[in-house]
């Protein structure tokens, strides 16, 4: 019984010493069935472990595979690795209790599955060792990054982006630590080619296409000569286009060739007109200065605020104009000048009503008033006409009470007191140099009651 009693004795004593040697022994150390990430760190001391994952991953080699051939291979200690594992290997080390030693003979402790972020490798050297080895970027395609593009039938649609197979060291890189953890060394290098910066699902590319959807979409709407003309939608889409960093530009250029169009078709102009005349009913008048039509400058550039704003628009365009009512189809409106040349006659209009009509000379035979659409454009009073002959050939410098030009060619209205008659066929004996010699009464009715831009019809 005595003996039996010292037996057990003995053996809890031996194993109390045995179980805290282990402690002892596993306080400074990994207990066993330990690893790093692949490395077997089974009692070695936090110092060894670390030297051991270092040795263990710079002797690893990758197999790099391309269409199912061999093309090179990595071996990571040539790479210039940088390795962040001490604080990892701290923490795990720190995470045991040596007290239960024992369990490690029973189960397995792994250790860090975050190689990713304790892991760098020289790029540089990536590249280096792959073009050693015959694979240089230079010689491979580059990835497309996606874009927009543009078609008559499809109208504006995304072009997907493309790898190509130029090599990315830093997705190799992520394949290499991946492989590392898996414990696969070999790569698939397209698992490393190049990817587009932009896809078709990037907000660069998205936000475009929102843009032009809004832009596209918009309706701009113009009232012009008594018309509403809408802009096609296809019309301003051929107006857009993207910059390298695919922003949305609306062409000016485009948008004032359309606009000229507009100009061909409404524009007054260099257009000949119908005229209702006092004495002969219609006639047609040729042009002269005055007229409007779109200032394509300014109406682009308003134009274009207007499309990127995405705003629906109904108005008019910024007109320039001579004289008259801009925009009009009828522009000489109710209040206007009338020279009939064949009549020697002339009759002002106000608001619709005749307010004058009164007998005149025109231009003598050689130095014919010339007719025309024209508008008030200088008014003078008290005032000289100087000029030269060219029938007597003298400068001349009369003085005249009322002066009114109404074109480009230094024609206007004024008083004559060296007439002694007016009207019939006056002109052709006595006539002027192509102004419009008045009565004094009429002139000064007539200065009255126009202004700058007021339409001056001449026709014979």
């Amino acid at each position: 019984m005595k003996k039996t009693l010292l037996i057990i004795v003995s053996t809890v004593l031996i194993m109390g010493v045995v179980y805290f040697a282990g402690v002892g022994f596993y306080s400074e150390k990994f207990s066993a069935n330990s690893t790093f990430g692949t490395v077997d760190v089974s009692n070695l001391t936090l110092s060894e472990a670390q030297a051991k994952v270092i040795e263990d991953l710079n002797d690893k080699e990758f197999v790099l595979e391309e269409d199912g051939q061999e093309v090179a291979r990595l071996k990571l200690g040539e790479l210039e690795p940088e390795y962040k594992t001490e604080s990892e290997l701290e923490a795990s080390y720190l995470s045991q209790d040596p007290t239960t030693w024992v369990n490690g003979f029973f189960e397995d402790k792994e250790y860090n599955q975050g190689l990713e972020e304790q892991i760098n490798f020289s790029e540089e050297e990536i590249i280096n060792s792959l073009s050693a080895q015959g694979l240089s970027n230079e010689e491979r395609e580059a990835a497309t990054d996606a874009g927009v593009d543009y078609d008559e039938t499809e109208g504006y649609y995304v072009v997907e982006g493309s790898a190509g197979n130029q090599i990315d060291p830093s997705r190799l890189e992520s394949a290499i630590v991946e492989g590392i953890q898996n414990e696969n060394y070999t790569i698939d290098l397209e698992e490393a080619y190049a990817q587009p910066e932009v896809t078709e699902v990037s907000e660069e590319i998205t936000s475009v296409m929102d843009e032009i959807e809004s832009v596209s979409s918009v309706n701009i709407t113009y009232e012009i000569a008594g018309e509403e003309v809408t802009i096609p939608q296809d019309e301003i889409e051929n107006w857009i286009y993207f910059d390298s960093s695919n922003e949305l530009i609306i062409d000016a250029e485009s948008v004032k060739a359309y606009l000229s169009t507009l100009n061909e078709e409404y524009s007054t102009f260099y257009k000949d007109r119908t005229f209702n005349s006092t004495l002969q009913g219609e006639v047609t008048v040729p042009p002269g200065i005055l007229g409007w039509s779109i200032d394509t400058d300014a109406e682009a550039e308003a134009l274009i605020s207007d499309i990127h704003a995405g705003n629906d628009v109904s108005r008019e365009p910024i007109y320039y104009s001579s004289g008259g009512i801009a925009g009009a189809a009828n522009d000489i409106g109710s209040t206007y000048v009338e020279i009939d040349l064949s009549n020697q006659y002339m009759f002002l209009y106000v608001d619709g009503e005749l307010i004058l009509e009164t007998p005149m000379v025109s231009g003598k035979i050689g130095a014919e008033t010339v007719p025309g659409a024209n508008a008030v454009n200088e008014m003078l009073t008290d005032t000289n006409l100087v000029g030269y002959n060219p029938f007597s050939k003298v400068e001349y410098s009369t003085p005249v009470n009322y002066w009114i030009r109404f074109d480009d060619k230094a024609q206007g209205i004024h008083d004559a007191s060296w007439q002694g008659s007016f009207g019939g066929n006056v002109y052709q004996l006595s006539g002027s140099l192509g102004c419009i010699n008045t009565p004094l009464g009429a002139v000064e009715v007539i200065y009255n009651n126009v202004d700058y831009g007021t339409p001056v019809m001449v026709f014979y």
